[in-house]
């Protein structure tokens, strides 16, 4: 008797631990269903980005930090000064209830058209920045900044050296034009070795990051783009950015594990992005982005290729100016004959919160969309007919877009 009484107890014990564990299991799957969105399936080019509502992340409110973007700190007679124009941002983003723990600056402090190739110091404008962080961005600390280099700037120690930062919620990679990703790539053959040498660096970083289970986001500071646009092409003959695609398969191939970001600039006069929606581009994961065919060309190139994007890519945002004419055209008064596409000086918000990443954009105005609908250049006669078409217009996009997390798949594969 004693036997089965004890047997009996066992097996109610046992039934009753089975109980508690099913119990536990319905809890965690209700919790985490609400925690867990899969993106619906990408239907077409330009996608739209599921949006996650605050009532559904309430524990998420509060983001874990809050960086700001923006580039092109250059001076231009007619507008308003770069220390202008970046005060009346930040003073917007501010009143959005948004403050700032750290700002990268995606190169490009002087502006002179005689001396673009690396040539001007930087150093004078990178101070007046810092002074003006530190006046508007209480809770920016000075040691955090990232100043990437531009076409313009010299290499000196006031710019951030290439490569990975780490800070507590995410990373930051710095890609430096002159000895990395340069301008101009049609111009020296050497640049090709440059940009290859610079796309394998990146992926040896990033693949260091996957292979050690990383969950935080990367922020790549590229101050040339990597999109196709008529000064790639014949059109303009310096073949701007023609070997782009090897910074693009780099970050794609590890966007697929990884929550990377890419912030570009430079291109803020001469029209180049109308089509991509002006001083305001912006695409998400699934979105299609036209990548630059180098081929067998040596000085610049027709050609691109359709890619499927696996990472956001936007431009930080312009501080100093943006045309879609030529300096001197603008300085000339012509600049009413060349309007189209997005004008807006703008900078860029990211809220990095534990299940996603929160995008917005802002002008002296406030809140801003992200992208601007896409238009034909004016530029010399409509410098892309023929060569782009309106198929690849892009759409407006309003601020914000939430991001969701690949580290949210990690939580999938736990539970």
């Amino acid at each position: 008797m004693r036997d089965k009484r004890n047997r009996s107890t066992v097996i109610r014990i046992i039934a009753i631990i089975v109980s508690v564990a099913a119990i536990a299991g319905i809890a965690a799957v209700l919790y985490f269903g609400d925690l867990i969105k899969i993106p619906a399936q990408k239907e077409s080019a330009q996608t739209e980005t599921e949006t996650i509502s605050p009532s559904e992340i309430s524990h998420d409110t509060e983001p874990l930090d809050t960086v700001f973007f923006v580039s092109d700190y250059q001076i231009m007679p007619g507008w308003d000064t770069p220390a202008e124009n970046l005060t009346a941002i930040l003073r917007a983003v501010k009143k959005a209830g948004k403050e700032p723990t750290n700002v990268v600056f995606c190169g490009d402090y002087t502006n002179d058209s005689r001396l673009s190739d690396y040539e001007l110091s930087p150093d004078a404008s990178i101070q007046e920045i810092k002074n003006i962080i530190a006046s508007e961005c209480s809770s920016v600390s000075e040691k955090d900044l990232i100043f990437e280099q531009g076409n313009h700037d010299q290499l000196t120690d006031a710019i951030t050296p290439t490569g990975l930062y780490e800070y507590e919620n995410y990373y930051v990679y710095v890609l430096n034009t002159q000895y990395d990703f340069p301008w101009k790539q049609g111009k020296k053959t050497e640049y090709r070795d440059r940009v290859i040498q610079a796309a394998e660096n990146l992926k040896t970083s990033l693949n260091g990051l996957i292979d050690a289970g990383e969950t935080r986001p990367v922020f790549i500071a590229g101050h040339v783009p990597l999109h196709f646009t008529a000064k790639t092409s014949s059109r303009f003959t310096t073949g701007d950015n023609m070997y782009s695609s090897y910074i693009f398969d780099a970050v794609n191939s590890c966007a697929e594990y990884l929550d990377i970001i890419y912030f570009t600039g430079h291109n803020h006069s001469k029209g180049w992005d109308c089509y991509m929606g002006g001083s305001c581009i912006f695409k998400v994961p699934g979105d299609t982005i036209l990548i630059p065919d180098a081929g067998g060309h040596s000085r610049n190139t027709d050609s691109f290729n359709e890619k499927t994007l696996n990472f956001t890519y936007m431009n930080a945002g312009y501080v100093g100016f943006y045309i879609n004419c030529s300096p001197k055209d603008f300085r000339n008064g012509n600049s009413g004959n060349y309007r189209a596409a997005d004008e807006t000086l703008t900078g860029t918000v990211c809220e990095i919160l534990p299940t996603e990443l929160v995008l917005s954009r802002y002008s002296p105005e406030g809140i801003h969309p992200l992208c601007g609908d896409g238009d034909g250049n004016p530029y010399r006669g409509n410098i892309d007919a023929s060569l782009i078409s309106e198929n690849y217009y892009s759409m407006k996009r309003e601020s914000p877009v939430h991001i969701e997390r690949k580290a949210l798949i990690s939580k999938i594969q736990i539970f």
